[in-house]
């Protein structure tokens, strides 16, 4: 559970390759995290349910007790563990070389097992984050004895560690969710050194040095200038240089990486490295390919270099940002800020606003909450009134454009944009950074962003035709049109809409809709692909539907399960998610009558079940579906008959249709009908039948429907229903209002132009 995350994601790669049958969900796999676990052999699963062949649930931190797989596995007595419990569980027959501190964990243990890659040691390892370069998975299972892993502090899973060598960078409060103080962390660090079994790596000169030959039982060795493994740092504006006594003589190897901060990350990775395989490999470090999420560089020119880190931490941003001030004090420093987690900004304010005084000038997003409950203390704009009177112009950015606005460059200065943060701040970085490459182009920007997030399988195209995808057979180009493939693509697109603050419209088999002539300057999503299209069996008389399935795959597979009530569906050209949408109905029947539960996906891209009571449906409406997309849904049948009575139904709905309703391309019932009236029958009564403008005319078989008769445009539907509506209200005084939507543009707006 949470197997998207960096923790997780890692972990369920190492226990496949252990053996196990692994099965990961998420709410929010990327797709490089997809693919990734995939090609090691994790199944991938939605909402699995615990009760059918699972031994063991492993959860992230973010998963909360309240979750609905978290309840079904207590109720089936299932094991419930956290993700270091399960490493820790994993590991106990191995020799685990634990990476522990407040800041560098992951770039340690990526360093360390890259070099490690380059000895004559057997090794797995697990490392908290993904590499920056293709094909290097995050973990590894290896018969061997040695593990390399880092072990976190944040949720007190540390305590369930016993390593045979444990390495600790660094001490700072953190986590104040879990620790009382400073010496509350300390405590937690000095058990984990008393129960290690071989050897512990500690910084010269720390005060983690007293503590661990205060508390370790074990061999007690020290790293950097005048330990007992001795080397140095330099820093320069391209990377670092460690510095190195070996029984050859000084050796000075590159480090690809800013902050001498990651150069002590090295020479903790070199001498661990060394206790492994007996030495050290030579020039190595200099083709470590890093780490996604630190310290990438987007943009690097003469005027201006961009970069996104993870620094979220007093400590981290004081390092990252002293880097430049010390190699590049040249450049407008101009950092961008999202902090991460209301307790630890509430506890660490004032530390935070003095790391950032260091900046020209500061941008700053809302405070990224990651799970935890929003609170007055911990919100961004807190560290505006602790920050120095040259950084009195901050302010807190709601959305992508006026950030974008703010950096925009305008002087011929050299500037460095740093975006900070351990939230989802890398996707701001991003976005910028197509933005600025576009000539501020968005559309083009928001083009660029997503082709690095979509799957292949996910179709994507500019400026896409419509008429063709919808039953009218009229309207102009989507400016973008999409078909995601899975829920991760949909998510992606959501929230690729929100960020570029485009509008979205969800297209189904495109019944009960008109697409204007200019078409839609908009994101179209469409659920064609057949990932969206099963329908599934279940028992008590239900069926779970995907949003794509047409109405009539549905009442088919409920007549060939003897299923009854379904039968009203067959003559409706639509899709399940329209459908439900528009709460659409026919002969005396409405979708919603058949509905349990629906899984939707809102406008923030959060997945959620919804059961029929939550849902406030009206005639040809429902409200909660409006800015929402239908991911599935839950029927149950009102009765069961057989087969012979379900075709009966089937063919007399069948004829009643072909007698009543035309056969010509119509987007349907045009108008609602008004209470007490039928619309059909009042266009009817005004002679209206057979009226055309242009090749679009009004049903001579029913009123309530206009058909294209080969040619029509959509000025001309849409003249010819002004031209109805106005007939109708001036003889009879009742006012027509459109049941069929129009897309991108307002019913009123398309009336007053066409009086």
């Amino acid at each position: 559970m949470g197997a998207g995350g960096t923790g997780m994601a890692p972990l369920a790669l190492f226990l496949r390759g252990a053996g196990h049958d692994v099965t990961a969900c998420d709410d929010a796999f990327t797709q490089p995290v997809r693919e990734m676990l995939l090609s090691g052999g994790v199944k991938l699963a939605e909402l699995p349910d615990p009760g059918k062949g699972f031994d063991e649930i492993v959860h992230s931190s973010a998963i909360k007790s309240n979750h609905p797989v978290m309840i079904s596995a207590r109720q089936s007595e299932i094991p419930i563990f956290r993700r270091g419990q399960a490493l820790a569980q994993s590991v106990t027959d191995k020799k685990l070389v634990a990476v522990v501190g407040s800041h560098g964990k992951t770039t340690t243990t990526a360093m360390l097992v890259h070099l490690l890659g380059y000895a004559d040691v057997a090794f797995g390892y697990v490392v908290g984050g993904f590499f920056d370069e293709a094909g290097v998975p995050s973990a590894r299972w290896a018969a061997d004895q040695w593990v390399i892993a880092e072990v976190d502090e944040s949720d007190g899973t540390i305590e369930c560690f016993e390593p045979e060598i444990t390495v600790v960078l660094n001490c700072d409060l953190d986590h104040v969710d879990r620790y009382e103080d400073l010496e509350d962390m300390k405590a937690a660090y000095g058990r984990l050194f008393a129960r290690t079994k071989g050897q512990v790596f500690v910084p010269y000169g720390h005060e983690l040095q007293n503590l661990a030959n205060e508390e370790a039982s074990c061999e007690v060795s020290t790293f950097g200038p005048g330990g007992c493994f001795d080397a140095e740092v330099k820093e320069t504006d391209r990377g670092l240089h460690v510095i190195r006594n070996t029984e050859n003589g000084k050796v000075e190897e590159s480090v690809r990486a800013l902050g001498d901060f990651n150069g002590w990350n090295a020479v903790a990775a070199l001498v661990v490295c060394e206790k492994i395989a007996g030495q050290a490999p030579l020039d190595r470090l200099g083709s470590f390919p890093g780490l996604k999420r630190r310290q990438v560089v987007l943009c690097d020119s003469a005027e201006r270099m961009i970069m996104e880190d993870y620094a979220h931490h007093p400590v981290e941003l004081t390092a990252i940002l002293r880097h430049f001030r010390n190699v590049s004090p040249q450049r407008h420093l101009r950092v961008v800020f999202q902090p991460h987690r209301f307790s630890r900004q509430t506890s660490l304010r004032e530390s935070f606003a003095e790391a950032l005084s260091v900046a020209d000038d500061l941008y700053l997003l809302p405070t990224y909450g990651a799970g935890e409950t929003p609170s007055d203390s911990g919100r961004s704009d807190t560290l505006i009134g602790l920050l120095p009177d040259s950084l009195s112009q901050t302010r807190v950015y709601q959305g992508f454009y006026e950030l974008s606005d703010a950096l925009e460059k305008n002087s011929d200065d050299q500037d460095c944009v740093l975006f900070l943060g351990a939230g989802d701040i890398e996707k701001y970085a991003s976005a910028f950074v197509h933005f600025e490459a576009t000539g501020r182009d968005r559309w083009l920007a928001c083009g660029r962003y997503l082709r690095q997030r979509l799957s292949p399988e996910t179709a994507f195209r500019f400026n896409e035709p419509l008429a063709s995808k919808t039953t009218l057979r009229v309207g102009g180009k989507a400016r973008l049109y999409c078909e995601p493939s899975s829920l991760d693509d949909l998510r992606e697109l959501i929230m690729a809409a929100r960020l570029f603050e485009l509008p979205i419209f969800a297209l189904g088999r495109g019944s009960n809709l008109i697409v204007p002539t200019e078409g839609y300057e908009g994101i179209v999503i469409c659920m064609r692909s057949s990932s969206w299209r099963s329908i599934e069996t279940m028992s008590d008389n239900r069926l779970i539907v995907g949003s794509g399935a047409r109405l009539k795959e549905i009442c088919l597979m409920a007549c060939s399960q003897g299923l009854s009530g379904f039968e009203f569906l067959e003559g409706i050209p639509g899709t399940l998610g329209g459908a439900l949408r528009m709460n659409a109905g026919a002969m005396g029947g409405d979708i919603f009558d058949l509905v349990e539960s629906v899984t939707i996906m809102n406008k923030e891209g959060v997945r959620r079940e919804m059961n029929r009571k939550e849902f406030h449906t009206a005639y040809r409406e429902c409200p909660e579906l409006k800015d929402a997309f239908v991911i599935n849904a839950t029927m149950r049948a009102p009765a069961t008959s057989t087969d012979s009575l379900i075709l009966d139904q089937l063919r007399g709905f069948a004829k009643t249709r072909q007698h009543t309703q035309p056969y010509q391309a119509s987007a349907g019932c045009i108008f609602r009908n008004p209470m007490g009236e039928s619309a059909g029958r009042l266009i009817d009564e005004e002679g209206l039948k057979g009226i055309r403008v242009g090749e679009a005319e009004v049903s001579r078989k029913h009123g309530n429907f206009i058909i294209n008769r080969g040619g029509a445009t959509a000025e001309d539907v849409l003249s010819l229903i002004s031209l109805v509506r106005r007939k109708v209200e001036a003889s009879r005084g009742i006012v027509l209002e459109p049941e069929v939507t129009l897309m991108g543009k307002s019913w009123e707006e398309t009336f007053k132009k066409n009086l």
